[in-house]
């Protein structure tokens, strides 16, 4: 499933948070389908692109620019460092433990948050009261009602989404674009 598909199951208060997401996908999907789409069909070729051409703005983008590839891409990849931190937590802990709010908002406090203005973290804190109960959650999430398979599911995802992270972590990482703006 998508990544607005999975902000959507959270419950109607991730509205603002899916739209977020499906625009900057949308972004992303402009780059590939665009005039220079081969420079973006890897995190590496994107990266070579936008920097040889100072199209990655370490400090601003014109208001005429589109928004950058690579700049777009660090957004999604916090949150995906968010939705790792999230579901790990949530396939780790116990039924009758915290409930997914707390767990989700200690991810956001991690990964998100500190790139974000008060008023978006404030948002967020909202959102994150209006959460599905556990068992609806895990059952949403992977399609099972046994609260053991649904915890392994996600001990699985969590380790593909790790994999991803790193490899892009390590791309930025690589280019000193981690903290763009």
């Amino acid at each position: 499933p998508s990544a607005p598909l999975f902000m959507d199951s959270l419950g109607a208060a991730f509205g603002p948070i899916a739209q977020e997401t499906r625009s900057k996908v949308a972004t992303m999907q402009l780059h590939l389908g665009g005039r220079h789409g081969a420079h973006y069909r890897t995190v590496q070729a994107m990266a070579a692109f936008e920097l040889a051409r100072g199209l990655v703005g370490f400090r601003s983008l014109p208001p005429t620019q589109p928004p950058s590839g690579c700049r777009t891409l660090l957004r999604l990849h916090r949150a995906l460092k968010w939705l790792e931190r999230f579901l790990h937590r949530l396939g780790s802990s116990e039924a009758g433990g915290p409930p997914p709010s707390q767990l989700c908002a200690e991810a956001y406090r991690e990964a998100l948050a500190p790139h974000h203005s008060w008023w978006v973290r404030r948002v967020a804190a909202l959102a994150f009261l209006a959460m599905p109960p556990r068992r609806e959650l895990l059952r949403v999430l992977t399609a099972r009602e046994e609260e053991r398979e649904a915890r392994a599911a996600l001990r699985a995802a969590v380790r593909s989404i790790a994999r991803v992270h790193a490899a892009t972590q390590a791309e930025f990482a690589a280019h000193r674009m981690l903290e763009l703006p």
